[in-house]
């Protein structure tokens, strides 16, 4: 399938008090323990919707009360198409079982805003287009998550800008930082969702990611979380080690006189624990795939 349809559902959550679901991939911990068996469930409800190509899911190093669940899906239409079934219902109720749905969290995407306020609860929910491929950041030991942030006037030019451009083997967080794959990419909407009758139920100025509404904690007035990036490292060392490096000081100081950083540019204040606390966008995950 095209690559250009594939769209990377990232859902952020916060775990109940106790739930940990480290174990779910080797198959130990899940007899008896009747979150774990509810994740379980859930994982599998995905793995069999039509359209589904694949799912990480895993705990935040930074913060493991804060959960990270990856899925590819062939098209948004595929997911647009889960969330307006019957059995979504029953896939809120087992969420219920494993997250805190009642946390208010600072960035809800308006796919999941519109199915989650029926419900009385929040996550944060982001659709990303991919440049390329990112299983190989995701399938790493550890993966750095990263979101920016632009102006809202400026989404448009700065999506033109990043639609070409691809992690590829000469890169030097490849070829130095010994990153194991790296994509970057743009949030995308369901058009479907985004009529003027839903802007104006729910009081959003503009189609974007984010409701502006929660995005308060993520983003300054007038701007939006966008930009999404994953890299692949062996360990958090590796990658804070390539932070280090005069290359990657280089890379910075290239982007700080680039396009894309004069059109506003900015760092998105994340759920959980971020590298660089407070002022960072980037944070740890330990994926496992969902086979």
């Amino acid at each position: 399938m095209p690559l250009s349809q594939v769209v990377t559902e990232t859902i952020i959550l916060h775990l109940k008090e106790g739930v940990n679901l480290e174990n779910v991939a080797s198959g130990t911990g899940a007899s008896g323990n009747p979150a774990v068996q509810a994740f379980v469930q859930l994982t599998d409800t995905v793995k069999f919707r039509q359209g589904f190509i694949r799912q990480f899911w895993g705990h935040q190093v930074e913060d493991p009360q804060i959960f990270v669940w990856s899925i590819d899906w062939a098209s948004l239409e595929y997911n647009s198409a889960f969330v307006n079934s019957e059995e979504h219902d029953s896939f809120m109720a087992a969420m219920g079982h494993v997250f805190d749905l009642e946390v208010a969290a600072p960035l809800t995407s308006l796919t999941f805003l519109v199915i989650l306020l029926i419900r009385g609860a929040e996550s944060d929910s982001v659709y990303t287009r991919f440049t390329s491929d990112a299983t190989a950041a995701l399938a790493a030991p550890v993966t750095e998550v990263a979101f920016y942030t632009v102006p809202n006037d400026a989404r448009e030019d700065a999506k033109t800008l990043i639609k070409d451009d691809v992690i590829g083997s000469t890169h030097p967080v490849i070829t130095v930082g010994k990153s194991s794959g790296g994509a970057i990419g743009w949030g995308e909407i369901d058009s479907a969702l985004c009529s003027t009758a839903l802007l104006e139920l729910f009081e959003i100025d503009h189609c974007a990611v984010f409701d502006t509404k929660n995005a308060g904690d993520a983003a300054p007035d007038g701007e939006s979380v966008a930009l999404h990036g994953v890299f692949g490292y062996a360990s958090v060392d590796d990658h804070l080690k390539w932070r280090e490096t005069p290359e990657h000081a280089q890379l910075i100081e290239d982007l700080g006189r680039s396009p894309l950083e004069k059109l506003g540019l900015g760092n998105a204040s994340m759920p959980g624990g971020n590298i660089f606390v407070p002022d960072s966008s980037m944070y740890h995950v330990k994926f496992r795939a969902v086979i």
